[in-house]
């Protein structure tokens, strides 16, 4: 029912929503521009075709077209210090090693709780798997918005750094 996709300037980017003023801003005003400049990418989740705009037309999202955002999440190269990482994972690396970086996940706040957020984060996770077995990448980092936005990601593995409950890391190897 849903397509993800590299975000373009076709897609509607003003008619998101997730509740979450920061990330709907960035997505309407930054994404694009960071896109354009190499630094980081966004995937988007949309209709994957005419049809599945009609089944949320009958399921009363009469505002989704083609276009329409309906969840995205922003990936990036990065860097962080071992300090950053669960001490007991920290003894495994160097003092610096490349991640990537889950920046952003958000999904339309009249479609939270149908599962598109666990969709996305396992499309982020395969690609940032599939870059690093080109191009070296230890695991993924997020820093999460809030507790509720941690426990979600602690659901698929991603372990607190330290003393900061809100900075998650899931390694690949």
């Amino acid at each position: 029912m849903i397509r993800l996709e590299l975000l373009t300037g076709r897609h509607d980017r003003g008619g998101f929503d997730c509740g979450v003023e920061p990330l709907n801003h960035w997505l309407k005003q930054i994404a694009l521009q960071y896109q354009n400049r190499g630094i980081s990418r966004t995937f988007v989740a949309v209709p994957h075709d005419e049809r599945a705009v009609e089944a949320y037309h009958l399921a009363g999202y009469a505002d989704i077209g083609s276009a329409s955002i309906i969840g995205f999440y922003a990936l990036a190269a990065s860097f962080v210090l071992i300090d950053e990482l669960p001490p007991e994972l920290a003894r495994r690396y160097p003092r610096q090693i490349p991640v990537t970086r889950l920046g952003r996940l958000a999904t339309r706040y009249d479609l939270q709780g149908q599962g598109l957020g666990r969709l996305l984060l396992a499309d982020a996770v395969e690609r940032a798997r599939l870059a690093a077995q080109a191009v070296g990448s230890a695991g993924i980092f997020v820093d999460a918005k809030n507790d509720d936005a941690a426990r979600f990601y602690q659901r698929f593995g991603f372990r607190p750094c330290g003393d900061q409950p809100l900075k998650l890391y899931l390694p690949m190897w």
